[in-house]
Protein backbone atom coordinates (compact mmCIF):
# COMPACT_ATOMS: atom_id res chain seq x y z
CA UNK A 1 0.00 0.00 0.00
CA UNK A 2 2.80 2.25 0.70
CA UNK A 3 4.37 1.82 -2.61
CA UNK A 4 0.95 2.14 -4.32
CA UNK A 5 0.48 5.26 -2.87
CA UNK A 6 4.19 6.93 -3.25
CA UNK A 7 3.43 6.19 -6.88
CA UNK A 8 0.09 7.54 -7.20
CA UNK A 9 0.32 11.12 -8.96
CA UNK A 10 -2.31 12.74 -6.94
CA UNK A 11 -0.86 11.96 -3.53
CA UNK A 12 2.51 13.26 -4.62
CA UNK A 13 1.07 16.28 -6.17
CA UNK A 14 -0.96 17.00 -2.50
CA UNK A 15 1.87 16.32 -0.58
CA UNK A 16 4.25 18.49 -2.39
CA UNK A 17 1.20 21.22 -1.65
CA UNK A 18 1.40 20.58 1.73
CA UNK A 19 5.08 20.13 1.88
CA UNK A 20 5.32 23.99 0.68
CA UNK A 21 2.52 25.00 3.21
CA UNK A 22 5.27 23.58 5.95
CA UNK A 23 8.01 24.71 4.49
CA UNK A 24 6.44 28.53 4.24
CA UNK A 25 5.09 28.71 7.73
CA UNK A 26 8.46 27.06 9.30
CA UNK A 27 10.51 29.87 7.18
CA UNK A 28 8.21 32.60 8.16
CA UNK A 29 7.59 31.98 11.78
CA UNK A 30 11.69 30.81 12.52
CA UNK A 31 13.22 34.14 11.05
CA UNK A 32 9.70 36.64 11.87
CA UNK A 33 12.00 39.04 13.61
CA UNK A 34 14.96 39.43 10.84
CA UNK A 35 12.29 39.66 8.45
CA UNK A 36 10.76 42.61 9.88
CA UNK A 37 13.97 43.77 10.57
CA UNK A 38 15.36 44.03 7.03
CA UNK A 39 12.08 44.82 5.84
CA UNK A 40 12.36 48.53 6.39
CA UNK A 41 10.13 51.14 7.29
CA UNK A 42 7.68 51.66 9.78
CA UNK A 43 4.99 49.53 7.34
CA UNK A 44 6.83 46.50 8.14
CA UNK A 45 5.11 44.78 10.75
CA UNK A 46 1.98 45.09 8.22
CA UNK A 47 3.80 43.97 5.64
CA UNK A 48 5.22 40.87 7.06
CA UNK A 49 1.77 39.86 8.39
CA UNK A 50 0.14 40.38 4.49
CA UNK A 51 3.44 38.39 2.90
CA UNK A 52 3.13 35.68 5.50
CA UNK A 53 -1.08 35.40 4.98
CA UNK A 54 -0.60 35.81 1.35
CA UNK A 55 2.30 32.97 1.41
CA UNK A 56 -0.21 31.16 3.14
CA UNK A 57 -2.77 31.13 0.94
CA UNK A 58 -1.22 30.42 -2.13
CA UNK A 59 0.30 27.20 -0.22
CA UNK A 60 -3.05 26.52 0.32
CA UNK A 61 -4.39 26.86 -2.80
CA UNK A 62 -1.68 24.62 -4.95
CA UNK A 63 -3.39 21.77 -1.93
CA UNK A 64 -6.70 22.27 -3.32
CA UNK A 65 -5.68 22.81 -6.53
CA UNK A 66 -4.02 19.02 -6.87
CA UNK A 67 -7.07 17.86 -4.69
CA UNK A 68 -9.38 18.91 -7.02
CA UNK A 69 -7.81 17.47 -9.85
CA UNK A 70 -6.78 14.29 -8.44
CA UNK A 71 -9.47 13.16 -5.80
CA UNK A 72 -11.62 10.99 -8.09
CA UNK A 73 -8.96 9.19 -9.68
CA UNK A 74 -5.71 6.95 -9.14
CA UNK A 75 -5.23 4.42 -6.39
CA UNK A 76 -8.83 3.19 -5.73
CA UNK A 77 -9.47 2.16 -1.95
CA UNK A 78 -12.82 -0.10 -0.56
CA UNK A 79 -16.02 1.80 -0.03
CA UNK A 80 -15.93 2.80 3.69
CA UNK A 81 -17.53 0.17 6.52
CA UNK A 82 -20.60 1.64 8.33
CA UNK A 83 -17.91 1.32 11.35
CA UNK A 84 -15.28 3.78 9.35
CA UNK A 85 -18.14 5.90 9.14
CA UNK A 86 -18.96 5.67 12.53
CA UNK A 87 -15.62 6.54 13.58
CA UNK A 88 -15.00 8.98 11.24
CA UNK A 89 -18.33 10.86 12.80
CA UNK A 90 -16.18 10.63 15.58
CA UNK A 91 -13.38 12.38 14.57
CA UNK A 92 -15.75 14.89 13.13
CA UNK A 93 -17.63 15.58 16.66
CA UNK A 94 -13.91 15.65 18.37
CA UNK A 95 -12.34 18.56 15.74
CA UNK A 96 -14.93 20.71 15.61
CA UNK A 97 -15.29 20.10 19.27
CA UNK A 98 -11.79 21.03 19.65
CA UNK A 99 -12.21 24.26 17.78
CA UNK A 100 -15.35 25.65 19.21
CA UNK A 101 -14.27 25.44 23.03
CA UNK A 102 -11.80 27.96 21.08
CA UNK A 103 -14.31 30.44 20.68
CA UNK A 104 -15.86 32.45 23.31
CA UNK A 105 -18.80 30.12 24.49
CA UNK A 106 -22.55 30.48 23.06
CA UNK A 107 -24.82 33.18 24.93
CA UNK A 108 -27.83 30.80 24.39
CA UNK A 109 -29.91 33.15 26.42
CA UNK A 110 -29.21 35.69 23.34
CA UNK A 111 -31.13 33.20 21.03
CA UNK A 112 -34.13 32.90 23.45
CA UNK A 113 -34.66 36.73 23.25
CA UNK A 114 -34.08 36.22 19.95
CA UNK A 115 -36.62 34.27 19.53
CA UNK A 116 -39.07 36.16 21.59
CA UNK A 117 -38.76 32.92 24.69
CA UNK A 118 -37.18 35.66 26.95
CA UNK A 119 -37.95 39.11 27.74
CA UNK A 120 -36.21 41.89 26.61
CA UNK A 121 -32.88 42.82 29.06
CA UNK A 122 -34.98 45.68 31.38
CA UNK A 123 -34.11 49.57 30.31
CA UNK A 124 -33.23 50.33 33.39
CA UNK A 125 -29.69 48.00 33.09
CA UNK A 126 -26.55 49.49 32.02
CA UNK A 127 -26.64 49.71 28.32
CA UNK A 128 -23.19 47.34 28.20
CA UNK A 129 -24.73 44.80 30.36
CA UNK A 130 -27.98 44.49 28.11
CA UNK A 131 -25.61 44.84 25.23
CA UNK A 132 -24.09 41.34 26.71
CA UNK A 133 -27.14 39.74 27.26
CA UNK A 134 -28.55 40.35 24.06
CA UNK A 135 -25.04 39.58 22.02
CA UNK A 136 -24.63 35.89 20.86
CA UNK A 137 -21.43 34.96 22.10
CA UNK A 138 -20.33 35.46 25.69
CA UNK A 139 -16.81 37.68 25.15
CA UNK A 140 -16.34 37.91 29.02
CA UNK A 141 -16.54 34.07 30.04
CA UNK A 142 -12.79 33.07 29.84
CA UNK A 143 -11.37 36.54 31.50
CA UNK A 144 -9.45 35.92 34.52
CA UNK A 145 -9.55 31.81 34.08
CA UNK A 146 -5.43 31.82 33.57
CA UNK A 147 -3.24 30.32 30.95
CA UNK A 148 -4.15 26.52 31.58
CA UNK A 149 -8.20 25.71 31.31
CA UNK A 150 -10.85 23.69 29.06
CA UNK A 151 -9.68 22.26 25.92
CA UNK A 152 -5.93 23.27 26.52
CA UNK A 153 -6.01 20.23 29.46
CA UNK A 154 -5.84 18.02 26.41
CA UNK A 155 -3.04 19.96 24.30
CA UNK A 156 -1.65 23.54 24.24
CA UNK A 157 -2.05 23.19 20.77
CA UNK A 158 -6.11 23.17 20.75
CA UNK A 159 -6.03 24.25 17.36
CA UNK A 160 -3.84 22.18 15.54
CA UNK A 161 -5.13 19.03 17.52
CA UNK A 162 -8.75 19.99 16.03
CA UNK A 163 -7.88 20.13 12.76
CA UNK A 164 -6.27 17.22 12.87
CA UNK A 165 -8.86 15.21 14.08
CA UNK A 166 -11.14 16.56 11.05
CA UNK A 167 -8.55 15.49 8.63
CA UNK A 168 -7.72 12.33 9.98
CA UNK A 169 -12.03 11.66 10.28
CA UNK A 170 -12.11 12.56 6.55
CA UNK A 171 -8.81 10.14 5.94
CA UNK A 172 -11.13 7.43 7.36
CA UNK A 173 -13.79 7.67 4.85
CA UNK A 174 -11.39 8.35 1.76
CA UNK A 175 -12.02 5.93 -1.61
CA UNK A 176 -8.91 6.78 -3.13
CA UNK A 177 -5.07 7.82 -2.34
CA UNK A 178 -5.16 11.40 -3.08
CA UNK A 179 -8.27 11.08 -0.64
CA UNK A 180 -5.76 9.75 2.26
CA UNK A 181 -3.35 12.37 1.45
CA UNK A 182 -5.01 15.16 1.40
CA UNK A 183 -7.49 14.62 4.67
CA UNK A 184 -4.78 12.30 6.61
CA UNK A 185 -1.19 11.65 5.62
CA UNK A 186 -0.69 15.62 5.08
CA UNK A 187 -2.11 17.12 8.10
CA UNK A 188 -0.69 14.69 10.17
CA UNK A 189 3.19 15.10 8.92
CA UNK A 190 2.55 18.94 8.85
CA UNK A 191 0.50 20.27 11.77
CA UNK A 192 2.78 17.74 14.57
CA UNK A 193 6.00 19.37 12.47
CA UNK A 194 4.09 23.22 12.88
CA UNK A 195 2.97 22.36 16.35
CA UNK A 196 6.86 21.41 17.61
CA UNK A 197 8.15 24.16 15.72
CA UNK A 198 5.77 26.21 17.19
CA UNK A 199 6.73 25.04 21.07
CA UNK A 200 10.67 26.40 20.10
CA UNK A 201 9.84 29.59 19.05
CA UNK A 202 7.40 30.35 21.57
CA UNK A 203 9.85 29.20 24.15
CA UNK A 204 12.27 31.25 22.40
CA UNK A 205 10.39 34.45 22.35
CA UNK A 206 9.05 34.14 26.00
CA UNK A 207 5.91 33.44 24.83
CA UNK A 208 5.07 29.72 26.37
CA UNK A 209 5.63 30.29 30.24
CA UNK A 210 7.07 27.42 32.04
CA UNK A 211 4.44 26.69 33.87
CA UNK A 212 2.12 26.08 31.18
CA UNK A 213 4.70 23.95 29.39
CA UNK A 214 4.88 21.53 32.80
CA UNK A 215 0.67 21.45 33.26
CA UNK A 216 0.24 20.80 29.68
CA UNK A 217 1.12 18.30 27.07
CA UNK A 218 1.88 18.97 23.34
CA UNK A 219 0.56 15.43 22.07
CA UNK A 220 -3.14 15.58 22.56
CA UNK A 221 -4.28 13.46 25.89
CA UNK A 222 -0.70 12.87 27.25
CA UNK A 223 -1.38 15.45 30.09
CA UNK A 224 -4.59 14.35 31.45
CA UNK A 225 -3.48 10.28 31.21
CA UNK A 226 -0.45 11.06 33.31
CA UNK A 227 -1.57 13.02 36.11
CA UNK A 228 -0.48 16.53 34.91
CA UNK A 229 -4.13 17.62 34.37
CA UNK A 230 -7.66 16.52 35.74
CA UNK A 231 -10.64 14.48 33.60
CA UNK A 232 -12.77 15.94 36.29
CA UNK A 233 -11.63 19.87 35.82
CA UNK A 234 -11.75 19.25 32.11
CA UNK A 235 -15.66 18.17 32.05
CA UNK A 236 -16.23 21.25 33.96
CA UNK A 237 -14.53 23.59 32.06
CA UNK A 238 -15.85 22.04 28.70
CA UNK A 239 -18.34 25.07 27.25
CA UNK A 240 -21.24 22.49 26.81
CA UNK A 241 -23.20 24.77 24.41
CA UNK A 242 -20.34 25.05 21.82
CA UNK A 243 -19.41 21.03 22.08
CA UNK A 244 -23.61 20.72 21.58
CA UNK A 245 -23.11 23.68 18.38
CA UNK A 246 -20.18 21.41 16.96
CA UNK A 247 -21.55 18.12 17.67
CA UNK A 248 -24.86 18.97 15.39
CA UNK A 249 -22.60 20.95 12.57
CA UNK A 250 -20.64 17.32 12.44
CA UNK A 251 -23.70 15.56 11.94
CA UNK A 252 -25.26 17.93 9.72
CA UNK A 253 -21.46 17.53 7.51
CA UNK A 254 -21.70 14.08 7.40
CA UNK A 255 -24.68 14.34 6.71
CA UNK A 256 -23.87 16.44 3.34
CA UNK A 257 -21.20 14.59 2.17
CA UNK A 258 -23.27 11.26 1.99
CA UNK A 259 -26.27 12.62 0.67
CA UNK A 260 -25.17 15.71 -1.52
CA UNK A 261 -25.86 15.74 -4.95
CA UNK A 262 -23.22 15.15 -7.81
CA UNK A 263 -22.93 19.68 -8.42
CA UNK A 264 -21.46 19.85 -5.18
CA UNK A 265 -19.17 16.84 -4.77
CA UNK A 266 -16.57 19.34 -5.56
CA UNK A 267 -13.81 16.44 -6.84
CA UNK A 268 -14.65 13.93 -4.33
CA UNK A 269 -16.60 10.87 -4.09
CA UNK A 270 -19.85 10.89 -2.20
CA UNK A 271 -19.36 9.27 1.36
CA UNK A 272 -16.85 12.17 2.95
Amino acid sequence: MSLALARDQGVRWVLFGWSIFTAENLVMSEYKTEIKHYWGGRGGPTAYQTMYSTLSGLASLSIFAAYWRFARFGLQLPPPSGSRRLVGLVGRVLGLGALGQLLPPINVTALEIALGLRPQPPQHLPPQVRGAMACPFDFNAHAGRGEVFGITRVSRRPELVGLGFYGLAGALVATTGTQVAMWGIGPLVSFSILAIHSDRVQRRGGELSQEKEQQTSLFPFLALLDGRQSWTELRDEMVTSNLVAASITAVLFSCLGALRPAWMAFGTTKGL
